[in-house]
């Protein structure tokens, strides 16, 4: 994943909507949504998380970030690939 295009992160942003995680948008959420309903929540980080995952994967690749930042990102993305399957 670390060739992907400029072309295929426009695309994936292009496609978020980012007013629907705003307050009173679709996808919008707050601390109370997750304490009470978290199953109804993680639907609503996957769908954000899906569009920003090329962003980080370069990132996670590119050389003039420092190692350690880069693991981190890994590790995250590591993470939010298990918790969001279907990329």
């Amino acid at each position: 994943m670390a060739d992907i295009t400029y072309s295929e992160i426009e695309r994936h942003i292009d496609a978020l909507d980012l007013k629907a995680f705003a307050p009173g948008g679709k996808n919008h959420f707050t601390p109370a949504d997750i304490a009470s309903s978290p199953g109804q929540v993680l639907p609503k980080v996957c769908a954000i998380y899906r569009a920003v995952r090329p962003i980080l994967l370069v990132l996670e690749n590119f050389p003039l970030i420092p190692q350690k930042f880069r693991d981190a990102l890994k590790t995250f993305t590591d993470l939010m690939d298990k918790l969001c399957p279907g990329q």
